[in-house]
């Protein structure tokens, strides 16, 4: 099943070629997509195919799944970030359904923990719409701290990022 980690209520792995559709249906959804830059269908095809080909140990997208149900709950992603550093970009996309209930926090700690066994001394960075308080509470409940906006794609977002995780 290419499990990657898991926490108490959820397992993140690999995506199967055939999950296409439900990560798809993941950014049908209105609420879900207002944080979020706009992607077409064929973009957003495009790279969960490339996702099936290169996900990696360290960087990669990887879906996360309820244990109790085997529900599909989001996505969640590091990737190099894009502003030349040896920084890893922390992301994740959740079903309206999961908002307030700890899975981003959830989520995010586990992920990084367990990125850090396998790559120690790694900074994260994360951003977000300046508007999407939620999402930045759960990067500083995760461990990052709030640095100057950053700008990407001419558009200004918050920016967190770890010194010293953990």
């Amino acid at each position: 099943m290419n499990i990657l980690t898991e926490t108490p209520r959820f397992i993140i792995r690999l995506f199967k070629a055939e999950e296409e559709e439900i990560y798809l249906k993941l950014f049908d959804d209105r609420r879900v997509m207002k944080y979020l830059p706009f992607r077409t269908q064929q973009d957003l095809i495009a790279v969960f195919r490339e996702n099936l080909a290169d996900s990696g140990t360290v960087t990669g997208r990887w879906g996360i799944f309820d244990k109790a149900n085997g529900d599909f709950i989001g996505l969640c992603l590091l990737r190099p970030f894009d502003d030349g550093s040896e920084d890893i970009e922390l992301g994740y996309v959740l079903h309206y359904d999961y908002w307030g209930q700890g899975a981003a926090s959830e989520m995010a700690q586990a992920l990084l923990v367990h990125m850090l066994t396998l790559k120690p001394g790694t900074t994260f960075v994360a951003v977000t719409d300046l508007d999407n308080i939620p999402s930045q509470k759960v990067l500083e409940k995760a461990g990052l701290k709030r640095a100057a906006n950053y700008v990407r794609g001419g558009e200004e977002l918050a920016y967190f990022r770890t010194a010293d995780f953990l």
